[in-house]
């Protein structure tokens, strides 16, 4: 007989660089924490409300055990549920409510996806190391009254690390190069290859509504009090900025959606790349369905 288990997941359960805060898992009849997924025993059925890219080894190690992973499709419906039963946002009690959320509300994950994940992960935090080293580098620079001698020394910093930073990209590139979402929202797009897409393809929850998308990368109006993936939301930015140049620099030579280039012709440069933030998760939703279609 199966047995189910529901867990409300935590990024710094194992070596968080926060605080750090278990796992807090409910088996239908009782409440208790791990600080390891695999660390729960004689289980054939794991439900989660989130995955985070902290918990890719611990999902994939569960999945190569034979033990089936489900991912809630809709996090906001556990906060209906809490409406609904009157109870406070607690990782206890929302382990609790996972059992309550029929089946069909989650997805299943596998083994080919976790391994993309678990394989892309290093290489996506080198390359927004590199990133972040070569922003402050330059802004350094660019304010700095230091001497020439000093100023070519750091230049020649930048450009290794410039140099190092396509490798990566290119590698990540590979990896997912037959990724059947990528080459779909490439395709819709009209772009060949890009790290900035090949990133947000790996790690944006595609499987959440479009508002939801828009909340987890800071589309809305007040930013979620703060409260967004600041990375995902600079990957999308650079998307979107790198988009908005090529539009007006080639102009009919760049095969980017029509709807694209009226924002672009329309609006201006703030207000244009604004806009192309959201139209870009929607085609990234669209490859989604088209891709799993």
């Amino acid at each position: 007989m199966a047995k189910a288990v529901y867990v409300d997941t935590s990024r710094t359960a194992t070596n968080g660089k926060k605080k750090r805060k278990p796992h807090v898992v409910f088996d239908s009849e009782k409440v208790f924490e791990v600080d390891k997924l695999t660390k729960l025993k004689d289980v054939t059925e794991v439900y989660i409300d989130t995955l985070f890219p902290e918990i890719y080894e611990e999902v994939l190690e569960l999945l190569k055990r034979c033990v089936k992973v489900y991912l809630l499709k809709d996090i906001s419906i556990l906060k209906k549920l809490r409406m609904e039963h009157n109870m406070k946002k607690t990782d206890e009690n929302d382990a609790t409510l996972l059992s309550k959320i029929p089946r069909d509300r989650f997805r299943l994950l596998t083994i080919q996806e976790m391994e993309k994940k678990t394989r892309l992960r290093p290489l996506i935090n080198r390359y927004e190391l590199l990133s972040k080293r070569v922003k402050i580098l330059k802004q350094w620079i660019s304010g700095s009254e230091e001497k020439d001698d000093l100023k070519n020394s750091i230049k020649l910093m930048i450009k290794v690390m410039e140099k190092e930073k396509k490798k990566v990209a290119k590698e990540v590139i590979q990896t997912l190069s037959n990724d059947a979402v990528y080459r779909e929202v490439c395709k819709l797009l009209g772009i060949k290859n890009s790290v900035e897409l090949a990133i947000l393809t790996i790690e944006l929850p595609l499987h959440l509504s479009l508002n939801t998308l828009k909340a987890v990368v800071g589309l809305t109006p007040n930013r979620n009090k703060g409260r967004f993936n600041h990375s995902l939301h600079d990957h999308l930015s650079r998307l979107a900025i790198n988009i908005y140049v090529n539009v007006k620099r080639w102009k009919d030579r760049w095969e980017a959606p029509e709807e694209f280039r009226e924002i672009v012709d329309s609006l201006p440069r703030e207000k244009a790349i604004y806009k192309l933030h959201s139209r870009i998760l929607k085609m990234f939703r669209r490859a989604y369905f088209l891709a799993n279609d």
